[in-house]
C-alpha cells in the first residue's frame, strides 16, 4: 500500500508526516515557526522560511528511514488569509502579509473617501485578502509592478514543489468574490486598477497541481514525479480531518489562533460571519478570530510563569472563586467584529482575585467568544448545531473540552487522530470530493464526547451575557485607547 507525504503549515509551526490509507502516522517531524511583529499591526514573514523548514523536515524523515520510493502523493494545508506577491520569475517581492497583519486600515480609510470606490471599499476591513493587495499598490508601487499572482501560504510550497502557481477556491473564496463584484461596475474596477487575474488558477482541493519538479542536491530527488495535490487552508483540513465537515455540526480549530463556525447544505450570510462554499453542498458560516492557545499563552507566561498550560489549567480549573470576565480583545479582533481597534479587558476584579482567577478567565473568555460566534450563525440558519467537532492543540485537554461543551451548550466530538490537519491533507490524496460523508462518518465512529452539564451550562449562560453587554461597553473605549496609542 503506497503512503502519502503529507504537511500542516502554521504560524507557530511546521509539521511533515507520511501517513498511510488507514491514518496511521508512520512519522512525523515539527519544526518550529514563527511570525514577525515589526511593528504595530504589522505581521510578515519571509516565506523562503517555510521552504527551507519543508526540505529540513523532509531532510529527517529520511535519516530517520523514510521510503519515499512508496510515496504516492504529496498533499498539504497552511494557514489562510495570508498573501504571497510573486513575480514572473517565481520570487516573492514582498514577505508575506499573514493574517494578524492590519498595516491596510489606513489605506482603506483613503480609499473610503473616493466616490467611484467607496461601496466596494467599504466591504472590505484590514484583514481582507484584497486590503493587504490595495495596501501594496498604494505604498509600494514599484513592488506592485512586478506582481504576478498572489499565492497563500501552502500555495507557495506546491509552487516551490511543482514550479506552477495555483491555489483553491476555498482559500482564495473572499478576493474571488470581491473581484467577480467589481467586475460589474466598470469605472471602479478602473479607478482601483486590479482585478482577478491576479490569483492563479482555482482548483478543488482534490485536484492535482502538477508533479514534483527537479530538485538536485535536494532531499525531494526521491520524490521527482510524484503528484502534489492542491489541498486547502489549514481549518478546511482540518475540519474534514476531524470528522467536522457534516451538515448541522459546528468545527471549533483552538491553536495558534481560533476558528468556529457551522456547516450547513446551502449559503446563509449574517454580518460578522464569513460565508464560504466548502465543497458542492457543503457551506461553512463562522470565521477566524485573532488567538487561543495564544492567549492562554500570554495568561500563564504573565500569571503562572514557572507552569505550563497544562498545569496551569488543572490548577485553576482546581482553585478559581470570584472569576473575572476576561474580553480577548489584545490584537484587535477578527470574527465577528473585524475591528483592529479593539483592545482586551478583566473586568470584576477585586483584593481576592488570584493567578489562578486570571488564567481561568482567559479560557472562558476565548469560548465566550465563540459562543457569541454560534449563536449569530443559529440564529441565521435557524437550526441549533447537533454537536462540535474539536481540533487544535487545546482539543489535547480534558478540561478545556469540557469546559467548551459547558460554555457552548453543545456536545463536544474529539477524533481520535494524532493531527486532524496533516489527516485532513491525507484525506485529499486517498479520496474524491464524493468521498466526504464517508470520510467524516469513519472519523465520528472513535473518538471521545464531552456533553455540557445542565447546572454548570446555566451559571455559564449569566456569565455570557455579561461578557456579551461588557463587550459592547468596551468598544468606544478601546478605540479611544488605540488613537492615544497611534498618536
Amino acid at each position: 500500500m503506497k503512503n502519502v507525504l503529507v504537511y500542516d503549515l502554521g504560524g507557530s509551526s511546521l509539521r511533515v508526516a507520511i501517513v498511510t490509507e488507514s491514518r496511521e502516522v508512520l512519522d512525523i517531524v515539527q519544526l518550529p515557526m514563527c511570525i514577525e511583529n515589526s511593528a504595530a499591526g504589522v505581521y510578515d514573514v519571509d516565506p523562503e522560511i517555510w521552504w527551507a523548514g519543508f526540505c529540513e523536515a523532509c531532510s529527517q524523515l529520511l535519516r530517520r528511514g523514510a521510503d519515499f520510493g512508496a510515496i504516492a502523493a504529496i498533499a498539504g494545508c497552511g494557514f489562510t488569509r495570508t498573501q504571497i506577491a510573486m513575480n514572473a520569475q517565481g520570487e516573492a517581492v514582498h514577505p508575506a502579509i499573514t493574517f494578524q497583519d492590519a498595516r491596510a486600515a489606513a489605506v482603506l480609510e483613503t480609499y473610503v473617501a473616493a466616490p467611484e470606490l467607496a461601496q466596494h471599499i467599504a466591504k472590505l476591513n484590514p484583514f481582507h485578502p484584497v486590503a493587504r493587495l490595495i495596501w501594496l499598490q498604494q505604498t509600494k508601487p514599484a513592488l506592485w509592478a512586478q506582481v504576478e499572482a498572489f499565492l497563500e501560504p501552502k500555495d507557495f510550497i506546491n509552487f516551490k514543489l511543482t514550479g506552477i502557481y495555483a491555489s483553491d477556491r476555498i482559500s482564495q473564496n473572499a478576493a474571488q468574490l470581491f473581484f467577480d463584484a467589481l467586475a460589474a461596475d466598470a469605472p471602479s474596477a478602473l479607478a482601483l486598477g486590479m482585478d482577478k487575474s491576479l490569483l492563479p488558477p482555482l482548483l478543488s482541493p482534490f485536484d492535482r497541481v502538477g508533479t514534483v519538479a527537479h530538485h538536485p542536491d535536494s532531499p525531494l530527488l526521491g520524490l521527482q514525479g510524484i503528484p502534489v495535490l492542491c489541498g486547502s487552508n489549514d481549518t478546511w483540513s482540518c475540519v474534514l480531518g476531524s470528522g467536522g465537515l457534516r451538515h448541522g455540526a459546528a468545527y471549533n480549530i483552538s491553536g495558534t489562533s481560533d476558528v468556529f463556525g457551522v456547516i450547513t447544505d446551502r449559503p446563509y450570510h449574517r454580518e460578522g460571519l464569513m460565508t464560504v462554499q466548502w465543497g458542492a453542498d457543503y457551506w461553512q458560516l463562522g470565521g477566524p478570530s485573532q488567538g487561543a492557545a495564544s492567549r492562554l499563552s500570554w495568561a500563564v507566561a504573565r500569571f503562572m510563569p514557572d507552569l505550563t498550560i497544562k498545569d496551569a489549567i488543572e490548577k485553576s480549573h482546581a482553585k478559581h472563586g470570584r472569576t473575572p470576565i476576561f474580553i480577548p480583545f489584545l490584537e484587535g479582533e477578527r470574527t465577528p467584529y473585524w475591528d483592529p481597534d479593539l483592545r482586551g479587558a478583566f473586568l470584576g476584579l477585586d483584593p481576592d482575585t488570584s493567578p489562578q482567577d486570571f488564567v481561568w478567565a482567559v479560557a472562558e473568555g476565548i469560548n465566550f467568544l465563540s459562543r457569541v460566534i454560534l449563536e449569530r450563525a443559529e440564529e441565521e440558519t435557524a437550526v441549533p448545531c447537533t454537536h462540535i467537532c474539536f481540533s487544535g492543540g487545546l482539543s489535547n485537554n480534558p478540561i478545556l473540552c469540557q469546559l467548551k461543551a459547558d460554555i457552548l451548550g453543545r456536545p463536544v466530538f474529539v477524533a481520535d487522530v494524532p493531527e486532524s490537519g496533516l489527516i485532513g491533507a491525507a484525506s485529499v490524496a486517498f479520496s474524491t470530493s464524493d468521498d466526504i460523508t464517508g470520510i467524516t462518518t469513519g472519523l465520528l465512529a472513535k473518538g471521545r464526547w464531552y456533553h455540557p452539564d445542565p447546572e454548570t451550562s446555566a451559571a455559564y449562560s449569566e456569565r455570557f451575557s455579561i461578557f456579551e453587554a461588557a463587550s459592547a461597553a468596551i468598544t468606544p473605549i478601546s478605540h479611544r485607547i488605540s488613537m492615544l496609542s497611534n498618536a
